[in-house]
């Protein structure tokens, strides 16, 4: 579907605007909220023009539902694109916003700053194509410019500094053609990052394509084995797990589909990709599968539509292949049984499960088979594997309040175990416990763990 032009709002609102939205209000309020005298055009002139805005207008914060235990903020770094030079990649509607504009580390600080002090302990940085390109040496000049580490540590060490006990830092986008063109810089901002962030972060890739005839189509960034660098990169600065019980920092994969140029063949050559990743044994913590939405603007605007629609069948077994066959043995991989998940957030309730997830950056969802209290943040410890899920239990539990239901859900422990140690109970303490599991003829040693 093609995306409707603002235009088409117009008959139902005083105004839309297509600006920038901090310039309208700010000219509303100067002509005493009378639309008429007001530009919903107007774009800022530069980075620093949100400066007051981004700190006075903190306080929004506070009319959010989640305000403040479960609310990341998102900070803008700059806007623009480096490889708008060249045109950028042909779908993007960043690269309409010319070159970066980069925010100053000071202004992005004090941002985090004003949060902070109103009780934000989450933020991702975001809104820019490409966090690695922060600052960097010759954008706007050059297609791919050389990153700045030194920017990036001014930039992290000042948020760790105005925020000290944060709970979330995470970023957002990176271009695998950085990564792949400048692999020293890159590692040494991938170290930094590590060095102030909190694990479980994720370096969301947009390599769109691994069919090279789409690739050249689309001026994207990177052919399959520069993207292939990049994420061999990553994995190795940034896989040890860390203290949250997830990786410190991963590579995510962006695919877009109905792209000029796309073949039954592009469905096969992305796959293969997939697939050679996950026989290399390198992680991915998520591969995010779209189609292309046509912007007014962009080179493509209506091409794709065909595409999209005559590749509908497809892209449907396609999408569900990848989720049976590559995502849910990466999870396996990234987070297998046993692992302990610090702080995930007990969300909603469907039936007699708990949802819950950490708070950061594509969170892993979390299935407890038992209504626990909701808005609260847990520890639990890898029981299962779905697709794109995992199924877990409190951890630690206790063996004489566990329900059955949680029982059964740890491994080894089926309805007739379950069943046993229930009626067992009470025990006096954990050696009770496991020399009675012994009695039962239940061997403790793998049991004990999810009960310590």
């Amino acid at each position: 579907k093609l995306s409707e032009p603002p235009e088409m709002a117009e008959p139902y609102f005083d105004a839309v605007v297509s600006g920038d939205i901090e310039c309208y209000v700010k000219n509303l309020l100067e002509n005493d909220l009378n639309p008429e005298n007001v530009d919903p055009t107007e774009m800022r002139p530069n980075s620093s023009y949100i400066r007051d805005f981004a700190i006075k207008g903190a306080k929004i914060v506070t009319q959010h539902p989640n305000y403040p235990d479960y609310l990341i903020c998102e900070i803008e770094t700059y806007r623009g694109c480096p490889r708008s030079i060249v045109g950028g990649c042909s779908f993007c509607t960043t690269p309409l916003y010319g070159p970066p504009d980069f925010r100053p580390v000071k202004d992005i600080v004090d941002e985090v700053k004003a949060l902070y002090k109103l009780g934000i302990r989450a933020f991702r940085l975001g809104c820019q194509p490409d966090l690695f390109a922060y600052m960097a040496h010759g954008a706007g000049e050059e297609e791919f410019p050389r990153p700045n580490p030194e920017a990036l540590r001014k930039l992290y060490s000042g948020i760790r500094r105005v925020a000290p006990n944060l709970r979330t830092l995470h970023m957002d986008n990176g271009n695998p053609g950085t990564i792949a063109k400048h692999p020293e810089e890159c590692r040494e901002i991938a170290k930094i990052i590590i060095s102030y962030h909190t694990p479980g972060d994720v370096v969301a890739l947009g390599i769109e394509s691994a069919d090279p005839k789409v690739i050249k189509a689309n001026n994207l960034k990177t052919l399959p084995e520069e993207s292939l660098e990049a994420i061999k990169l990553l994995n190795e600065v940034g896989a040890k797990r860390g203290y949250n019980g997830l990786p410190e920092l991963l590579p995510g994969i962006n695919f877009v589909h109905g792209l000029p140029g796309e073949t039954r063949k592009t469905f096969e050559l992305n796959y293969q990709f997939l697939k050679q990743i996950l026989e290399e044994k390198l992680l991915v913590r998520r591969i995010n599968i779209r189609q292309v939405i046509p912007f007014p603007g962009t080179r493509i605007e209506r091409k794709s539509i065909y595409i999209i629609r005559k590749h509908k069948r497809i892209f449907k077994l396609y999408k569900e292949k990848i989720r049976r066959e590559i995502d849910h043995e990466m999870l396996k991989i990234i987070i297998p049984t046993g692992t302990v998940l610090r702080e995930v957030y007990t969300e909603k309730h469907i039936g007699n499960y708990t949802y819950a997830r950490q708070l950061g950056t594509y969170p892993i969802l979390t299935v407890i088979h038992e209504r626990l209290p909701l808005g609260k943040y847990i520890d639990v410890k890898v029981a299962d594997h779905g697709m794109r899920s995992v199924t877990a239990v409190p951890y630690p539990l206790d063996p004489n309040t566990a329900t059955m239901n949680l029982l059964q859900t740890v491994p080894g422990i089926g309805k007739k175990v379950a069943t046993r140690i229930v009626a067992n109970r009470p025990y006096k303490d954990l050696k009770d416990f496991m020399e009675k599991l012994e009695s039962m003829g239940i061997e403790s040693k793998n049991v004990i763990k999810w009960f310590t």
